[in-house]
């Protein structure tokens, strides 16, 4: 089954936006989202006759994202979508017959040191032997978002959940640590990832990309890494997670309410 939902995510990549899969090219480029071993965990609450997630009523677990729609299909491509969208978000909403809890991780501002993708163009421009080697470090500007963001999210999901998960999710969203933040760790996405997998169901939202030693951009010769440490670079993307949420929707696990969302907004 998660094999298969995998299988969406990346052949229908080549019809729409973001394209998240690229074999291996000439020049040593190649990308693929990260499969999971396990849909669901071993006490996930589900329907004994559809397999879908159930819960205690009035309790659920959102997920907003808002992707970037970067395109991997090779670093040209890459660097200029990352250039002209830099920014991508998840986050969620905690939701109680009582109350609803709107909140995410938040960092890379830029305050006292360049943001992700700014460090990396700059390493390029500066000649560094290894540019890339900026997404490997961790940021010490993460904050805890409590409510809306300053961008509308792209797609909303909702999945039933009890109210025993509902706590356990509450209470990692207000223990955990927010001060650091980075792009292969710490991130937004890996913090609703976390909160997901406390509901019982996990999520593909990890990509893999198999980075050429050098590459061309605009008729340029580019140094991406001398040391082969950084030959491998493995994070987590809203863009990898909406491709997954939007096919369990279509398959009747969590539902799209992005609709209803929007509508909180008028």
């Amino acid at each position: 089954m998660v094999m298969l939902l995998l299988a969406g995510v990346v052949t229908g990549c080549a019809h729409q936006t973001p394209r998240l899969y690229a074999p291996m090219q000439p020049d040593g480029w190649s990308v693929q989202p990260i499969a999971i071993s396990c849909r669901f965990a071993p006490d996930a609450d589900l329907d004994p006759a559809t397999g879908t997630p159930v819960g205690d009523e009035g309790y659920y677990l959102y997920i907003l994202n808002e992707a970037a729609n970067w395109d991997y299909s090779d670093t040209k491509s890459l660097l200029l979508s990352i250039r002209q969208r830099p920014w991508a978000h998840s986050w969620l909403i905690l939701e109680s017959p009582r109350d609803r809890l709107e909140c995410g991780h938040t960092g890379d501002f830029g305050l006292t040191k360049p943001r992700f993708h700014d460090g990396v163009f700059q390493g390029i421009r500066n000649g560094d032997p290894n540019p890339i080697a900026y997404l490997w470090q961790t940021m010490s500007d993460g904050q805890f978002q409590i409510g809306k963001p300053n961008r509308p999210p792209t797609f909303v999901w909702r999945m039933p959940i009890t109210k025993r998960r509902h706590q356990l999710i509450y209470e990692y969203v207000m223990q955990r640590k927010y001060d650091q933040f980075g792009v292969r760790s710490h991130n937004c996405t890996d913090m609703v990832i976390e909160a997901a997998a406390l509901a019982g169901i996990n999520l593909i939202h990890r990509i893999q990309l198999i980075l050429p030693p050098e590459t061309k951009v605009w008729g340029q010769t580019v140094r991406v890494w001398t040391d082969p440490q950084y030959r491998i670079l493995e994070y987590s993307t809203p863009d990898v997670l909406e491709t997954d949420l939007r096919q369990l929707a279509r398959l009747g696990i969590g539902s799209d309410v992005t609709e209803w969302y929007l509508g909180l907004n008028q």
